[in-house]
């Protein structure tokens, strides 16, 4: 009843009624109610409808008291629509029953339909952020923020390399920040699902919150360049917004070795975690996203706000049955390897975690990655879409045209790509930059090709009309933006100055 199945249960159609698009003979308000998001407190629901100008509708944990009916929603027209509501101050792990009916123009009635659905586990308590909102906070850009190994190489991320991320001339410039990590070079350990290395364990999970949001952490220096940048804007007139990426709790031990431990990562509140059950990766996840909610909370930083969790595997290959449900063709590889992932499991139930904590979910997958097509479904609030077309070279190909189709059918922003390869100044040493297999291919030469790609990433956007109406994502690598930023190369400037424009004049931006 609780798993990723509730988000659909009980779609009940009045027979009169067809699909939304397909005209119907009766002139009775009719309509059909689909599950969109279920949290511990909230739930949302689509409302497709002919002939209504609103609906009349009542919850409660009986048919008799649902039939009340004593709320209601209006229709954007009386023709087919389609419009969304959301019921709120319900109680966790609750049984529910929702009543609804059309309503026409001149107050006739349609028949009363039922939807059954059920609230899921919440967190103990909201902090004051969580509190404040009704929903997870929207922003118009991302800047992906690296640690770069982090226990292996530790990066300088000090307020003033913050500083070109946060703002440029008098323009504040990304509203939000994506803290990622893949590795922990210092243990040898990945924290995605990765063939051939060691999954991370809980301590290597908790080392990770410490590079971010110890009393020394990366956050307290983001903090500290956004105050900065206010001494010369004045405050921005809304937060400054972190998503935190949640390490992916691995089935297996060594992920390519089927017949390795479970029992790795370790122990909460005295029982050892197996992740051959949902219920302990389930556990594991929760268990990050409440100590980084906790450890944000204790650095009370004054300029930054956390708005979320972000879903660390670039491809989601999920159970063939997902797919079906919602409609969409699959092929072999977006099922891939899905019994020992449970992507249509594990991320459901965080987006229904992080909603009841009144926080976001995010994922950016790779060039038409599986599970994009679905991502809707599986819950998160906005994915951005990979072109990966800066690293093509040889026989490496991503059709940006793809891309550009991708986001307009699945309604996607993109991530413009670029890494130090891009900046003239820093490939002048001689040094190469990887194509997308990791060979050492692109040089000072290869700079101009490089800055043409960027380019064609904007206007790919731009092309889609999505541009300012979905966010956009930017990756510079582990440090290319602020490389970009403070290039003495006049040509770099321009390149940087372009790619900050099209971010501040993005409408969603105002």
């Amino acid at each position: 009843m609780r798993k990723r199945g509730l988000i659909l249960l009980g779609i009940l159609l009045l027979a009169a009624c067809r699909e939304k698009d397909t005209p119907v003979e009766s002139q009775h308000p009719s309509i059909r109610l689909e599950i969109l998001h279920v949290n511990a407190f909230q739930a949302s629901f689509s409302v497709n409808c002919v002939h209504t100008a609103s609906i009349a509708y009542g919850v409660g944990t009986t048919v008799a008291e649902a039939s009340a009916m004593g709320h209601s929603a209006q229709s954007e027209s009386t023709g087919a629509t389609q419009f969304s509501f959301t019921v709120n101050d319900l109680q966790p792990l609750t049984d529910y029953v929702l009543c609804a009916r059309g309503i026409g123009a001149d107050g006739e009635e349609g028949p009363v339909q039922q939807l059954s659905f059920s609230t899921v586990k919440g967190p103990d308590g909201l902090y004051p952020w969580e509190s404040a909102r009704s929903a997870p906070p929207g922003f118009a850009d991302l800047s992906l923020i690296t640690l770069g190994w982090h226990n292996y190489n530790p990066p300088a991320w000090t307020a003033e390399r913050f500083a070109s991320h946060v703002s440029v001339g008098d323009h504040w410039l990304f509203d939000a920040f994506l803290c990622i990590d893949g590795y922990d070079g210092k243990r040898g350990l990945s924290y995605s699902i990765a063939n051939g290395r060691h999954s991370a364990t809980q301590e290597s999970w908790e080392d990770l919150l410490d590079a971010w949001l110890g009393d020394d952490g990366a956050l307290i220096q983001l903090d500290a360049a956004i105050a900065d940048a206010a001494t010369r804007l004045g405050q921005p007139h809304k937060p400054r917004y972190v998503v935190m990426s949640l390490p992916d709790p691995v089935m297996f031990e060594y992920f390519s070795d089927k017949s390795s431990s479970t029992t790795y990562w370790g122990s909460l509140d005295g029982q050892e975690m197996d992740f051959s059950l949902l219920e302990d990766q389930q556990a594991a996840y929760r268990w990050y996203m409440d100590r980084c909610r906790a450890r944000f909370q204790a650095l009370r930083l004054q300029h930054v706000e956390l708005a979320g969790f972000y879903i660390l595997s670039e491809e989601l290959p999920l159970a063939p049955a997902f797919y079906k449900d919602a409609g969409q063709s699959y092929t072999e590889a977006d099922t891939w390897n899905h019994p020992y992932k449970r992507w249509e499991e594990l991320v459901p139930w965080v987006s229904s975690y992080a909603h009841a904590c009144n926080e976001g979910l995010w994922w950016i997958p790779y060039h038409l990655a599986p599970g994009y097509r679905v991502w809707k479904e599986l819950g998160f609030d906005t994915v951005w879409m990979q072109p990966n077309y800066y690293w093509d070279h040889g026989n490496v190909s991503h059709s940006l045209a793809d891309t550009k189709d991708a986001l307009k059918q699945y309604r996607m922003g993109i991530e413009l790509e670029f890494e130090y390869s891009l900046v003239a100044s820093v490939m002048a040493d001689g040094r190469s930059g990887p194509d997308g297999s990791g060979n050492p291919t692109f040089y000072l030469k290869d700079v101009p090709l490089l800055r043409s790609r960027v380019r064609e990433y904007m206007k790919a956007f731009k092309d889609t009309g999505l541009y300012g109406q979905l966010p956009i994502a930017v990756y510079s690598g582990t440090d290319a933006w602020h490389q970009l930023a403070t290039s003495p190369d006049a040509q770099d400037q321009e390149m940087f100055q372009e790619i900050c424009t099209f971010i501040t004049e993005s409408p969603l931006k105002h």
